[in-house]
């Protein structure tokens, strides 16, 4: 039998259809069934009118079917259930609701505004009723008690409610799913969403994986605990496991685009270079100049050269019998320089590519060899630019109509991010041939962008909500 007969047939005993295909009988508040559960003569004939709605569900566009009743919009239950994705099932003369994922329960009797809702009763400002053998229920306390949400203006409807709170550090996987770190919780709670509203999960409940560099392939993270342990966290299933037995300070964690070896920077004033081999654990060095402060590693596709950010000192000077008092410190040259290192060439020297007193944030290594990196005045008198190191050495701008705060490279070219005249923020492609695409533009601050595999999504973190970037349109999925 299908849903509308049973629904039909349970509900029969709680209210009574007219003859008249203009109106409803609603049972009162006062009313009382007879000994055959039939309404009694007191019940009054409310005129109904039946219409249609539109909503968008789960992204999917339905017209649900509707009913009019004293000035209440009242919709097809077994419609709602179906588009939903709730069971239904009869309970003891009343119809018993339960939502996908089985967490929550609601019971309700036509003709009765009481119900019961994961155990707790609540009241329908109109009662359920029965019209042409179809029921039909109040939207909101159906969608929400079942765990979904509603949205007005455009009219949306989730099956399932997004979390909410405060989120940060975003990643994606290889099957196209977002792992993020919710930033309030009062424990460690690392969530993984679907870009289906609604369809989201806790991932891992681990101090330390809540950030961690994914592997080319998008199923593998690397992280390293509080003991410099380095560890290796499957993004399918969450489980954890120890990559060798080197408890060294990490940082900077890059893996080789083959996803066989992890490059870092090592040493408690991160004065080394290192990598460890994904198969055996076995870490081997790679530059051991002693200079300190190395942050930002980047290793070219084919692994032949290595690129990172020295952030250099001032360098302290003194007389020849080291008083106190005749103590400077030279801050001439202080600042972030480009470094490059020619990786499996013996006695190699790393190579300053900078000279400039500027902030350097982001490098990344171009197809051509070429590097592109941020640039920000230390003292906030000029914009923030992109400039691009060519292959022959020389530094270029990159003129764009954004100041850039953000920049990341993609098979394409690369992401930016960045503020315009008029106050807004704006995402851009860059190809390689300087073409550039809109991707999003917001008057509100973007705090985090993630970039899916493909390029074809961005996930971005405003004013803590994740919402998921496509094609120009933005889906929000928390609250």
């Amino acid at each position: 039998m299908k849903n509308s007969k049973w629904i039909s047939a349970a509900l029969a005993s709680t209210l009574l259809v007219s003859a008249g295909a203009e109106s409803v009988m609603a049972a009162t508040t006062s009313s009382k069934t007879s000994p055959n559960n039939k309404v009694s003569a007191s019940s009054a004939a409310v005129k109904a009118k039946e219409g249609t709605v539109a909503w968008t569900v789960d992204g999917r566009t339905v017209s649900f079917k509707t009913l009019d009743v004293g000035g209440y919009k009242l919709y097809s239950l077994s419609q709602l259930a179906e588009e939903i994705g709730a069971g239904l099932q009869p309970a003891a003369g009343s119809i018993e609701l339960y939502d996908g994922k089985g967490l929550h329960t609601i019971q309700l009797r036509a003709g009765s505004k009481s119900y019961l809702a994961d155990g707790a009763t609540h009241t329908f400002t109109v009662a359920p009723v029965v019209y042409k053998n179809k029921t039909y229920v109040q939207l909101t306390p159906i969608v929400s008690g079942l765990g979904g949400e509603l949205q007005l203006n455009p009219n949306t409807m989730l099956s399932y409610a997004r979390p909410a709170g405060e989120f940060d550090t975003l990643h994606w996987t290889s099957d196209g799913r977002i792992i993020a770190n919710k930033a309030d919780a009062e424990t460690t709670q690392i969530f993984k969403l679907s870009t289906v509203q609604g369809n989201y999960e806790v991932f891992s409940s681990n101090d330390a994986a809540t950030d961690f560099t994914v592997s080319p392939d998008m199923n593998w993270g690397a992280f390293t605990d509080e003991k410099g342990q380095l560890n290796l966290i499957n993004l399918n299933s969450g489980a954890i496991k120890p990559l060798g037995t080197d408890t060294s300070v990490k940082t900077d964690l890059t893996w080789s685009l083959d996803g066989k070896k992890i490059y870092f920077i090592q040493g408690d004033k991160q004065e080394k270079i290192a990598q460890i081999s994904v198969e055996t654990g076995a870490v081997t060095e790679i530059l051991a100049d002693k200079v300190e402060n190395k942050s930002a590693l980047r290793i070219s596709a084919d692994e032949k050269t290595a690129v990172y950010i020295v952030n250099v000192t001032g360098v302290a000077k003194n007389d020849a019998d080291s008083t106190e008092d005749s103590l400077t410190v030279d801050f001439s040259k202080a600042g972030e320089q480009i470094f490059k290192l020619a990786l499996g060439t013996k006695d190699a020297k790393p190579v300053a590519l900078t000279t400039q007193l500027d902030n350097k944030l982001y490098p990344e290594i171009q197809a051509d060899g070429s590097i592109v990196y941020l640039s920000a005045d230390p003292d906030g008198n000029t914009a923030n630019v992109l400039k691009t190191i060519k292959p022959d050495a020389s530094i270029e701008g990159i003129t764009l109509d954004i100041e850039v705060t953000w920049s990341a490279k993609v098979s394409s070219g690369l992401i930016v991010a960045g503020t315009a005249t008029d106050g807004t923020t704006r995402i851009y492609s860059l190809a390689p041939n300087g073409a550039r695409t809109e991707l999003y533009r917001t008057t509100k601050d973007i705090m985090e962008i993630a970039v899916s595999a493909d390029g074809s999504k961005l996930a971005v973190v405003v004013d803590g909500r994740i919402l998921v970037i496509q094609n120009g349109k933005a889906l929000q999925l928390t609250k």
